[in-house]
């Protein structure tokens, strides 16, 4: 993600005319004519000389660049205009360029994606944020990832020394606060359906220190998961309003997660855990209890989550708790959203499709955990 003029097309046509020289079949596609105009004059300056001598062939009509006598599937560069998503179908390449991916339609994926069923290859999403839409819901998704298949970059208008200074400053000064941070300095701002506000002044970067916290009241809130979720603990100070540790892991065995929960809550101290009990909770929370760990289970419906949830907004509204800078962690509550049904009018919350929201509801049970232990009460699930 990148601001307006910091080279975003200028890079994409420099990486496809690499891929080429690769020997690789390169789709670049953009949302409008003018969009896709400045790639392909790019591209045709790039390669003018070899065009002029042979060496590549090109046509303005369709266009293409490619070397002469390669067959239909041979290397090549292609660019097409893709409001539609649609206008891309029965095409395929190996380096595929989505620039200003956030003006597209979000169902891209479903046309593009299997265009790498051929030969395999990479897709690059580039453009300057929209608010907090499916651009942001990708760039979230590539943050989040452990597994290496994933990169994400950013950077603002400021950053491109090509770009005239002064200029720059003044345009900045005369735009609004807003366009500023999303235009220039390439922020997603809040959208529709946002549900957590005011994220940023509730951070902290602090170590804390078990031994301050031996006489306080320590919960934790857990969330489970195994292959492609992720299991998250969060360890809170009911008494400081502190968030004192996150934990978020996946792909191990049961025995193990309640492994590294037990070693968590003996080192924090913890006096109160309230888990989530859906699916495979239960079994698992029995095992910790058995264990003489504080576990209580909470059972997540589309009656109890609404509440659940609308008690950390309103926490992270009253900055009522600090919570840690991590970055997934922080990501997922931007994205995190409310939708409302337009037959019985409720609300229902969620991460978007292929996103997480494991350490939203750890947070959240943490966040629920805390208040009872504050009030004194004892609650039943």
């Amino acid at each position: 993600m990148a601001g307006r003029r910091a080279g975003k097309t200028t890079g994409m046509a420099i990486n496809a005319a690499r891929r080429l020289r690769e020997g690789k079949r390169v789709l670049y596609a953009g949302p409008t004519a003018e969009q896709t105009d400045r790639f392909w004059y790019a591209i045709r300056h790039y390669y003018r000389d070899d065009v002029a001598a042979g060496l590549l062939r090109k046509s303005e009509t369709k266009r293409i660049i490619e070397p002469p006598g390669v067959d239909e599937n041979g290397p090549r560069i292609r660019v097409k205009t893709a409001f539609n998503a649609d206008m891309l179908r029965g095409d395929w390449g190996n380096e595929i360029l989505l620039d200003e991916y956030s003006l597209m339609s979000s169902d891209v994926d479903e046309v593009v994606l299997p265009m790498l069923l051929d030969r395999g290859g990479t897709i690059t999403y580039g453009g300057t944020p929209k608010r907090k839409n499916h651009f942001f819901h990708k760039y979230v998704q590539a943050m989040a990832d452990t597994t290496g298949r994933w990169g994400a970059w950013h950077f603002t208008s400021h950053d491109n020394p090509y770009l005239d200074a002064a200029t720059l400053e003044e345009i900045s000064q005369d735009l609004t606060e807003d366009g500023y941070r999303q235009e220039i300095m390439a922020e997603f701002l809040e959208g529709e359906g946002v549900v957590f506000r005011n994220i940023q002044a509730c951070l902290h970067h602090e170590q804390a220190v078990p031994g301050r916290h031996r006489a306080h009241r320590v919960v934790m809130g857990c969330d489970w998961g195994k292959q492609s979720d992720y299991t998250s603990l969060s360890v809170v100070c009911a008494d400081c309003g502190l968030e004192l540790a996150l934990d978020r892991f996946n792909q191990i065995d049961y025995t193990f997660q309640r492994g590294r929960l037990k070693a968590l809550a003996e080192h924090w101290h913890v006096t109160d855990i309230l888990a989530e009990a859906n699916a495979m909770g239960t079994p698992i929370i029995e095992e910790l209890q058995r264990d003489g760990l504080p576990v209580t289970p909470f059972m997540t419906t589309a009656t109890s989550k609404p509440p659940l949830i609308e008690s950390l907004a309103l926490a992270l509204e009253r900055e009522d708790v600090r919570w840690l800078d991590d970055p997934i962690a922080t990501m997922e509550l931007e994205a995190y959203e409310r939708t409302v049904s337009a037959a019985t009018g409720r609300s229902s919350y969620s991460a978007p499709a292929g996103l997480h929201d494991d350490t939203v509801i750890a947070r959240a049970l943490a966040n629920r955990a805390r208040l009872e232990a504050v009030q004194g009460q004892v609650y039943v699930y």
